[in-house]
C-alpha cells in the first residue's frame, strides 16, 4: 500500500483541492506531491505514472515527516507547512558575510535552520561563527594590516557556511523561496553603527 506522512490528510481533500496542489507542485514538498499523486491515482482522476518516491531522498523524507509531526502537534493547517519554505538565500548570506562579517552570515543561516527545525545544526553554526571570528581576530594580529585580509577571511567563512553547513543540513539543491533581507539588514546596520559609536567614545574619552 502506497502511503507516507501526508496520505491520511490528502484523503480528506476534494478532487479540486488536490488538483490545485498538483498544478502548483513547485510550492510544496516532494513527499506532499507524492501523496497527492497517489490519491488522485486511487480516485482514477489521473493515470498511474512512474513512482516518484524514488526521487525523494532520505533527507527529504525525514524533513517532511518532522514537518508533518510538528503540524499535527500544533493543530496547524498542514497545507501551509507543505509549502516550499521562505529562507535567506546563499547570495544574502554572501552579502552579509562580505559586508559585515562571518557571524552575520551565520545568523542568517541559523534562521534558515530554525525554519527547517534543525536545532542541532543551528548550534553547530553558532559555535563555528563565534570560534571563526575569534580565530580570525587572533590571526589578523600576526598578518600585515591590509584591506584584503578581512575580506579573505569573510570569503572563507562564507564558503564554510554554504558549501559545508548549508549543503549538509539543507541540501545543495534544496528548493526554497527567497526571504526578504530588509529586517536583518536594518538590524545589522544598527549594530555596526552602535559599535562605531562605542569605539569612537572609547578612543576619544577613554
Amino acid at each position: 500500500m502506497r502511503t507516507n506522512s501526508f496520505t491520511t490528510n490528502m484523503r480528506t481533500k476534494s478532487n479540486k483541492e488536490l488538483e490545485t496542489i498538483l498544478k502548483e507542485k513547485n510550492n510544496y514538498t516532494k513527499e506532499a506531491i507524492q501523496a497527492v499523486t497517489w490519491e488522485l491515482e486511487d480516485r482514477n482522476i489521473i493515470e498511474k505514472t512512474v513512482d516518484i518516491s524514488k526521487e525523494i531522498t532520505e533527507e527529504d523524507q525525514i524533513t517532511d515527516t518532522s514537518i508533518a509531526k510538528k503540524t499535527l502537534e500544533n493543530n496547524e493547517s498542514p497545507f501551509k507547512e507543505l509549502e516550499v519554505p521562505f529562507l535567506y538565500s546563499k547570495k544574502a548570506i554572501l552579502g552579509f558575510t562580505i559586508f559585515f562579517s562571518t557571524i552575520f552570515g551565520a545568523v542568517l543561516l541559523m534562521q534558515n535552520l530554525k525554519e527547517m527545525n534543525k536545532p542541532k545544526a543551528r548550534i553547530e553554526v553558532l559555535v563555528f561563527g563565534i570560534l571563526y571570528i575569534l580565530f580570525s581576530a587572533v590571526l589578523s594580529t600576526y598578518l600585515p594590516q591590509m584591506m584584503f585580509i578581512p575580506l579573505l577571511f569573510n570569503i572563507i567563512g562564507y564558503a564554510v557556511l554554504t558549501e559545508y553547513y548549508w549543503n549538509k543540513n539543507l541540501g545543495k539543491d534544496f528548493a526554497y523561496q527567497k526571504k526578504p533581507i530588509w529586517q536583518p539588514l536594518a538590524t545589522s546596520i544598527l549594530i555596526v553603527l552602535l559599535l562605531v559609536i562605542l569605539l569612537y567614545f572609547t578612543t576619544t574619552f577613554g
